[in-house]
């Protein structure tokens, strides 16, 4: 499946618990561990002795992630420290080195104590056309069987369909197509997905949301134990995304990512 697996730590619980879940999942793989600097924007200036101590505190996540992966039968892995903005370094370092599968948290904890997404999260997503795996909570340490795949259902989400039924095939279960939309096209693309599920023998099982899309899908994921979502959608913003990132996202992945408490795989047309 993924072969070279980039974790992006930041020493917290959620990411070490996303490492435990990654290499569960993905045993086989090569892993590669990054932790940046963020020497972008400083509140304060940064002294030798404040660098010092950002550079033991990255040395220490790394430490951290080797020593569970280790635990998890992962024997070797690539150490990387970088300084400069989070999420360029991480986009950066996965294109340099192939990396086919980005693991990293999503939390931006405001000063009113609601979660958004975090600006490096954003950016990656916003930047990145590699597979991003992303974690908002802590979640069970096991290998998802029941997988969900909301969808547009157009040309630019089938990259997404297929991997959702790849990941089916590979896990041993199954994955639910829940619809977002109609129309002609959308039930053209619908079509492909159910000739490539049988190709891979994976079940098709395909359903339409009722009315409020965001709120079935969040309830729907309940349900399953992955999520695997396109950023590919209808409309002039999504085709305008290389000439204004910010179009990449949508209101609706952003509230998918933020309200669903499961792994969600974000895959870019």
């Amino acid at each position: 499946m993924f072969k070279n697996i980039l974790v992006a730590t930041d020493d917290s619980q959620i990411i070490k618990n996303a490492m435990e879940y990654t290499a569960n999942c993905f045993p086989d793989a090569d892993y590669h561990i990054i932790s940046v600097i963020n020497t972008s924007t400083p509140s304060i200036p940064i002294t030798d002795i404040i660098m010092e101590d950002l550079q033991e505190a990255s040395k220490r996540a790394i430490r951290d992630g080797i020593k569970i992966l280790k635990k998890m039968g992962v024997d070797d892995c690539i150490k990387v420290i970088r300084e400069g903005t989070p999420s360029k370094e991480i986009v950066k370092y996965s294109e340099a080195k192939n990396i086919d599968l980005i693991v990293m948290g999503t939390q931006s904890k405001s000063g009113t104590q609601i979660y958004e997404i975090g600006e490096t999260c954003l950016h990656v997503l916003e930047h990145s056309t590699i597979p991003v795996l992303l974690f908002d909570y802590i979640v069970d340490i096991k290998k998802p069987k029941k997988l969900l795949h909301p969808t547009s259902g157009t040309e630019y989400s089938l990259k997404a369909g297929r991997l959702a039924i790849k990941l089916a095939e590979y896990f041993d279960g199954d994955v639910v197509i829940l619809s977002t939309r109609g129309g002609s096209e959308t039930m053209l693309n619908f079509k492909k997905l159910h000739d490539f599920s049988e190709e891979h023998n994976i079940p098709y099982h395909l359903r339409s949301c009722a009315v409020k899309p965001h709120e079935e899908i969040v309830k729907e994921s309940k349900k399953h134990d992955l999520i695997i979502a396109s950023l590919g959608r209808p409309g002039l913003k999504y085709k305008l995304r290389k000439l204004h990132p910010p179009f990449a996202i949508g209101t609706l992945e952003r509230e998918i990512i933020v309200e669903t408490r499961n792994p969600i795989l974000i895959v870019e047309d």
